[in-house]
């Protein structure tokens, strides 16, 4: 692969993730500012109206509302903070020299936000079990998730031992 064809796949993949990244951090506010006036509605006990729309018919509870509008939180923050990680490492990449000790951390970094972004899951699922009746307490794993985090580990040791082995060639005669 030659260095111009690297740069550009470089260059089309980080216009890609800063896609995704704002689209998410868009629909992550759109949806976070609707679920905040639903539920100043449901705290407040009136209607609210914004020009046409009123806001009055609540069918959810506030337990419900808060976990979803924190659950939105954590994966919308995820999505933003993997996202720059990524242009990161992609900016080493169509530099020519992706083998740099930061990749290495920022790959462990990723595969704790999205560990923690899993954990959360398990979190707001048991808040809405205890907080809300009716609901029964269910729990899934999501396999690719942590498969992910798992290879990130890896992934994360071998451009490490990638950087030491390159440190080393640069010290040989």
């Amino acid at each position: 692969m030659t260095g111009k064809t690297r740069n550009s796949m470089a260059a089309i993949m980080t216009v890609l993730v800063t896609v995704v990244m704002w689209m998410t951090a868009a629909i992550g506010a759109i949806v976070l500012l609707a679920g905040g006036i639903e539920l100043v509605s449901m705290l407040s006990g009136s209607p609210i109206s914004i020009g046409a729309i009123k806001v009055d018919d609540h069918d959810i509870s506030v337990p419900e509302l808060a976990a979803g509008l924190v659950g939105v939180l954590v994966v919308v923050c995820a999505v933003v903070f993997v996202s720059l990680e990524l242009r990161k490492i992609l900016a080493t990449l169509a530099a020519g020299d992706p083998f740099v000790p930061d990749n290495a951390d920022r790959l462990t970094r990723i595969a704790i936000a999205i560990a923690i972004t899993q954990l959360m899951r398990y979190v707001i699922a048991i808040f809405v079990g205890l907080m809300v009746t009716g609901t029964s307490l269910e729990f899934s794993v999501d396999l690719i998730a942590w498969a992910s985090v798992a290879a990130l580990f890896i992934l994360s040791q071998v451009f490490r031992e990638g950087t030491r082995l390159r440190d080393e060639e640069k010290m040989t005669i």
